[in-house]
């Protein structure tokens, strides 16, 4: 739903002014994308000969999916970030859009800017499938994948209840609450860990979204992807991320199949959007592996 339709209302504004003081510190650059145009955000490390990475959030996101990561992997690394097409800043794509269409769009801002000649990609749920493809035509120095989909047609076992929708006749607070509650069903595990940043981030990204990710969650965009390269590959999912569901073993035997090397873990104690949930966690795991492949290419 639009910004038009619902407000983003909090108890106060720190959020926001949290939000955009972390944005303020980037350069923006805005590509092409259908009528319009999608941004990428960069934040330049001051260190001499740093690695480079780009950032690719999950569906109905933005940049901010990386709020927690962004200014501790930018003091190491120039990082990139990008609002993918129908969701954050970005112009939407006209109707009967195909994931390729995403991935095309992505590429050609990719080409467009000279800091990503060569780079590591990091991407997240939905992100993770445009990832995989976009690893095919570009010269990656790593791929990391957190809580990818898109893995085939498998079995889901799990007690995750439906995500509450938001109606026209809900009042600021109802709407504070569902978006609360649904972070606890679909986002975190801990749901004392939900605080009004994380309500924030998710009232503003899902009132920008205009984009369906969940129709390809069950293509198999991922395993394509990976299989038809060789860069090395990292996948991380939290224990009780609530897509997978309960198996996340088998999503391991997957990847496995189609790439032996791959290096695959799962973080306790943690859910689907586990870089926000436990983000000191994941921004030293993030560093170490960069840090491990920065000569690949």
């Amino acid at each position: 739903m639009g910004n038009d339709t619902f407000d983003v209302i909090m108890k106060s504004d720190v959020p926001a002014v949290s939000v955009r003081n972390l944005e303020s510190k980037s350069e923006k650059f805005e590509v092409p994308c259908a009528e319009g145009v999608m941004p990428f955000r960069r934040w330049t490390c001051c260190a001499p000969g740093c690695e480079t990475l780009l950032l690719v959030h999950g569906g109905s996101g933005s940049w901010t999916h990386w709020y927690r990561n962004i200014e501790y992997l930018s003091q190491r690394f120039n990082v990139y970030a990008v609002d993918l097409p129908g969701l954050g800043d970005s112009a939407e794509l006209p109707a009967g859009y195909r994931a390729e269409d995403v991935v095309a769009v992505v590429s050609r801002g990719i080409a467009s800017l000279p800091g990503l000649a060569t780079f590591h990609l990091v991407a997240f749920s939905w992100g993770c499938a445009v990832s995989a493809q976009l690893a095919k035509s570009h010269e990656l120095k790593s791929l990391l994948l957190l809580g990818p989909a898109a893995l085939g047609d498998i079995p889901r076992r799990g007690h995750m209840k439906p995500l509450i929708r938001r109606t026209e006749d809900m009042s600021a607070g109802e709407i504070y609450d569902a978006n609360k509650e649904n972070l606890a069903r679909l986002m975190f595990y801990n749901r004392e860990r939900i605080d009004d940043l994380a309500v924030y981030l998710q009232t503003s990204n899902t009132n920008r979204a205009r984009f369906n990710s969940p129709q390809f969650a069950r293509t198999t965009l991922v395993l394509d992807g990976v299989k038809a390269i060789t860069t090395p590959l990292k996948v991380i999912y939290g224990e009780h991320d609530a897509p997978a569901g309960t198996r996340i073993e088998q999503r391991h035997d997957l990847f496995q199949s189609v790439r032996s090397d791959v290096e695959f873990e799962i973080i306790p104690d943690a859910g689907h959007w586990l870089q926000y949930e436990l983000s000191d966690v994941f921004n030293k795991k993030c560093a170490q592996w960069i840090e491990q492949h920065a000569g690949f290419c």
